[in-house]
């Protein structure tokens, strides 16, 4: 770390430490006096069931909702037969939107609301027009949707504007998808291949995130226990009395010491620079959309064998594929290869609530892309994941944002434009949670999904993950402002591939 690095770190530490008691004292109490004042002035003006909208679910509702769109999420069920769009509908509206907990009230009731603004803060207000059949629809052109056909109608939905008063979920049947693969083998284009029927289920990224999703369209609709994809603490370990003691001593330090530790990573963070390379610099704060998403499976035994012959954790050998293939990527575009990007991980926080939001924090490591020695690429990048591990940031942004949540909406809207989180990145990793037993919807067999995200600003890629019936789902995204950048995300995944069999050779002949 160089002389003028430190140096800014501890310029922003003792601005911290000055600033952070003011923070405290007085900007958090009126914050909370001015939004216990508008709560108030909502119930008074009669404002339809109305509900403050806070946290991170606030820092997304700040989108241009009814306009464009930049982060709504499709997440998309390939089945294995034909099912009824109506059966659906039914049991959606009675085991998620009419359910209700013991106390008599909705289980989800922001599935009947709408964002609107009133005294400068966002809500979720009652659409008095709700009719749950009209979010329920079917698209039928008479004519064969291939993959790609598939893909453009996904494009256009991620970033289509919400119907103003209405709210911001829907489902979309497409019927006659011809399937590009069997149990995972490729179907040749002179091949026989079975149509199906592919469900979309669309919804703006403020009303739920990915657990969320989980939780309704497959605990709620299946027999599946998904409470175990939910993040939990780690169980306290069995200690002797000494041990104890030692072990109580050094929480109580940690507690004392978290203000300090807290400042301290606040300022290294915030000293972060912006990554600096071609395909970084071409992407603004208002992006124009992404390229086709083009997703592959690989199977979970394979991915398991090379992280243990290698003894690194799983997301660890994910990021070190996925910095391989930007660097051979980089590489077939002639585009200079820097010696380090920064990749956002969208992690998860424990315990999160059985209602509709948002609860996941983020984190930053940096991948040694310059490095030309894949083992020490991925050496390299688990140090640096076992560091993010024990590191408090990712914690203390998921309180950071809720607090910024608090914000009137025009001024946290300029703050969120100006100043994006992933910014600093060039990539970010998403591993959605997700069930790996195969489960049905309406006795049809779901073979796969997959997640798509619309236009997040300030990150030139990403990269989606998760487990399925025994086999890992992956699926890339490059914004459509870098060149080339159709070619680009067609070889993303495979060049990936790629990147976990040279580390899979090297296992094998070390």
């Amino acid at each position: 770390m160089s002389v003028m690095k430190k140096l800014q770190i501890i310029l922003y530490f003792f601005s911290l430490l000055f600033f952070t008691p003011i923070l405290f004292i007085i900007v958090l109490p009126l914050l909370f006096i001015i939004r216990g004042f508008v709560k108030i002035c909502a119930k008074c003006v009669r404002l339809k069931e109305a509900q403050i909208i806070g946290g991170m679910s606030a820092t997304l509702a700040v989108d241009k909702i009814y306009t464009a769109p930049f982060i709504n999420m499709t997440l998309t069920f390939y089945l294995d037969q034909e099912t009824d769009l109506d059966l659906f509908k039914s049991r959606f509206i009675s085991n998620v939107i009419e359910k209700q907990k013991p106390c008599g009230k909705l289980q989800y009731p922001t599935l009947r609301k709408y964002v609107t603004e009133f005294m400068g803060y966002l809500f979720w207000t009652l659409s008095e027009s709700f009719d749950p059949s009209n979010h329920f629809k079917l698209y039928k052109t008479g004519e064969v949707v291939d993959e790609e056909a598939l893909q453009k109608l996904l494009n256009e939905i991620v970033v289509k504007p919400w119907v103003v008063k209405q709210p911001l979920w829907e489902f979309i049947m497409v019927e006659n998808y011809q399937r590009q693969e069997e149990n995972g083998v490729k179907v040749e284009s002179g091949g026989k291949r079975k149509l199906t029927p592919v469900l979309i289920f669309n919804a703006h990224h403020s009303l739920l995130d990915g657990f969320s999703i989980v939780n309704i369209l497959i605990k709620e609709m299946t027999s599946l226990d998904v409470d175990k994809f939910i993040a939990k603490p780690a169980p306290s370990l069995g200690k002797s009395e000494n041990q104890g003691k030692k072990f109580a001593f050094g929480k109580l330090c940690k507690k004392l010491s978290f203000p300090l530790r807290a400042l301290y990573e606040i300022s290294t963070y915030s000293a972060i620079e912006g990554d600096v390379n071609s395909w970084k610099k071409s992407i603004t704060m208002t992006p124009t959309g992404r390229s086709s998403t083009f997703d592959n499976t690989i199977p979970l035994m394979y991915i398991k064998g090379i992280h243990r012959s290698y003894g690194v954790s799983f997301t660890t050998l994910l990021l070190a594929g996925v910095c391989g293939a930007i660097r051979r990527s980089m590489k077939l575009n002639s585009v200079v290869i820097p010696e380090f990007i920064h990749c956002c991980l969208i992690l998860p926080m424990p315990a999160h609530p059985k209602s509709l939001t948002n609860h996941s924090t983020i984190g930053f490591l940096r991948l040694p892309i310059g490095d030309n020695d894949p083992k020490r690429r991925l050496q390299e990048i688990e140090l640096s994941f076992q560091k993010l591990k024990k590191s408090i940031f990712p914690k203390l942004y998921f309180y950071m944002i809720k607090v910024l949540g608090d914000l009137p909406s025009g001024l946290l809207r300029k703050i969120i434009m100006n100043n994006s989180s992933v910014d600093n990145a060039t990539v970010c990793l998403v591993n959605f949670p997700a069930p790996s037993e195969i489960f049905t919807i309406n006795s049809s067999l779901v073979n796969k999904f997959k997640l798509q995200v619309g236009p997040m600003a300030g990150t030139a890629l990403v990269y989606f993950c998760h487990s399925y019936n025994g086999r890992i789902q992956l699926s890339a995204e490059v914004d459509k402002e870098i060149q080339n950048s159709e070619n680009i995300s067609k070889n993303l995944i495979t060049l990936l591939q790629e990147e976990l069999d040279v580390l899979h050779q090297i296992s094998m002949n070390p």
